[in-house]
């Protein structure tokens, strides 16, 4: 069945409940996980580049950062389940990374936002892209703020 599951994360809540519900289904099924960071350029999000900001590599580190900040939190849930793991942060536009990624594993399990309406339009849609365009399968995990005030009870 799946062997190996692909766990994209951003570190928001809502991408840590997808990287908890992966690591569940990979602990099921004795699968490996591999984490996936995309770290998105700045410049074409912000129409900024190291000429027109001086403090540009700081925000690209500070990126960088929490990306790696997000790639720990996923290891140290892995760690404690006991299901084997590697972690990647690539570089990229986060829908594009993923899909390449994605081609190496058997399931990606990734959360949506469950934006709708205006947000949905002006913000995008990373796992809407991703469930559009990829040939594996992909298992999504609904999130809504009132999910972790839930789950805290």
């Amino acid at each position: 069945m799946y062997q190996s599951l692909l766990l994209p994360t951003d570190g928001s809540e809502a991408a840590e409940r997808g990287v908890r519900e992966g690591l569940r289904l990979a602990k099921a099924l004795g699968a490996r996980v591999a984490f996936l960071y995309a770290l998105e350029p700045l410049g074409p999000r912000l129409l900024l580049g190291p000429e027109t900001l001086p403090y540009y590599q700081e925000l690209l580190e500070d990126a960088r950062q929490a990306g790696l900040a997000a790639l720990d939190r996923a290891t140290h849930l892995a760690e404690e389940l006991g299901v084997p793991f590697e972690a990647h942060l690539l570089e990229g536009r986060a829908a594009e990374v993923i899909l390449r990624e994605a081609e190496n594993h058997d399931l990606v399990v990734m959360a949506s936002h469950g934006r709708t309406g205006l947000d949905a339009l002006l913000l995008g849609s990373v796992t809407q892209e991703v469930v559009r365009r990829s040939p594996k399968p992909i298992l999504v995990v609904p999130y809504r703020p009132s999910d972790s005030q839930a789950a805290s009870r």
